[in-house]
């Protein structure tokens, strides 16, 4: 065996293993990221993500739903209805805009603002390994885990 046949066939292994650990390929890896308004969102971002509370003024969960397309929607669930319960008023507040991933961070712009009993709303969030924080007041912060 040459040393240029080695040296293809430890190339040629590389390249087979690359995809299994978690590595890409040029080919695997497709065209280059997408510019614009309706690039598509990394696949980390995307899902829903939720935070059972957030800081003295937030003692209730939110739900965060981020789109491939860049839209997400939210919920903050003031008082939602029990199971087997029929209420007037679910206490679900719904909120939608679009967001767009920038160096480590997911910056927010909403459809609708403001909303009554509604803790203050993020503007954008950390990428923080698996986890989304939303800085607070202070040191505080409400983490999010995806769903």
């Amino acid at each position: 065996m040459t040393r240029s046949t080695r040296l293809w066939g430890y190339v040629l292994a590389a390249a087979l293993l690359a995809p299994a650990l978690g590595g890409t390929t040029a080919a695997a890896a497709g065209p280059g990221p997408e510019t614009g308004r309706h690039a598509q969102a990394p696949r980390k971002v995307t899902g829903t993500w939720i935070s059972p509370r957030g800081g003295a003024d937030r003692a209730y969960e939110r739900r965060i739903t981020f789109a491939r397309d860049g839209s997400f929607a939210m919920q903050d669930l003031v008082a939602p209805c029990p199971p087997k319960v029929q209420c007037v008023w679910s206490g679900i507040v719904h909120i939608d805009g679009t967001y767009h991933v920038d160096k480590g961070e997911v910056r927010l712009t909403y459809a609708t603002v403001g909303g009554q009993g509604v803790a203050e709303l993020p503007t954008g969030f950390e990428l923080a390994g698996p986890y989304l924080v939303q800085k607070l007041d202070g040191y505080s912060r409400a983490v999010y885990v995806k769903a």
